[in-house]
């Protein structure tokens, strides 16, 4: 049975501030579980909003954990319990951020591989699209020693939201290079090379990446609310077993 990798990103550019975050998420489900995790996320949906629809009530950071969200009960126990439930059904978590601003661009494209540089996941200027690309780079390598660790001959299929054709083609065509045609890629063998697309209206799972990535993002950029929310997150990542020179790899990284 394989593992679904749902993946998302999330930006914060602060007010009066040049520099911003940006991270990549991804969580990862037993596919054999998947159904089971949305099954009781539909209940736990319908016991605090009496909204049992599939696609009511998205698990977006922005609706569940702004200021304005943060000063209702019911949204910040919902959320509590949904940790409760991702840690019932084993949800493993990854992530990488970076700290960016306007003068670090020409850095990072010197360590992208090449065919991960025209962009990947957003369409927006060169300078983000290849500092999200060398997150995703770093997302995917730990998601590999995941799967080479835990579930040996299984593979990993990474799904993204599906937001339009030629942005989905696009990225499509990024991370299928990168795992096939460049010696990085090449050499990871825990997952499939050819991403899924989903719905992020009707994708729980999307979803939940998309939470977890700004809840990420936004205490790496200084918001002291999600300090608490964050260690619900960071609780639930992959922790190596191998040590290499006394350094354990772990699923959630800050690249400085």
């Amino acid at each position: 049975m394989s593992v679904l990798v749902f993946i998302d990103e999330s930006r914060w550019e602060r007010p009066g501030k040049k520099d911003y975050y940006a991270t990549v998420a991804g969580v990862a489900f037993e596919e054999a579980a998947y159904d089971d995790f949305c099954r009781k996320l539909l209940r736990l949906k319908g016991r605090f909003f009496k909204r049992p629809g599939i696609g009511d009530y998205a698990l977006q950071g922005r609706l569940l954990l702004s200021n304005r969200a943060l000063a209702s009960f019911r949204k910040v126990e919902f959320v509590l319990e949904l940790f409760s439930l991702c840690r019932l059904e084993k949800v493993v978590t990854f992530s990488t951020s970076r700290k960016c601003t306007p003068g670090n661009g020409r850095g990072n494209s010197r360590k992208v591989p090449a065919a991960l540089q025209k962009g990947i996941i957003s369409g927006s200027d060169r300078f983000n699209e290849e500092t999200v690309s060398l997150l995703l780079a770093y997302l995917i390598e730990r998601v590999n020693s995941f799967m080479l660790e835990t579930h040996p001959g299984q593979m990993a299929k990474l799904i993204f939201s599906s937001e339009e054709p030629q942005k989905d083609r696009f990225l499509a065509s990024s991370v299928m290079n990168f795992m096939y045609k460049t010696s990085l890629g090449a050499g990871f063998h825990g997952m499939l090379g050819t991403p899924f697309f989903a719905p992020a209206s009707h994708s729980p799972g999307v979803q939940l990446a998309d939470l977890f990535a700004y809840i990420i993002n936004q205490h790496h950029g200084g918001r002291k609310e999600m300090k608490d929310f964050f260690a619900e997150v960071e609780s639930m990542q992959f922790v190596s077993s191998i040590e290499q020179e006394e350094y354990e790899l772990r699923g959630m990284n800050l690249i400085e």
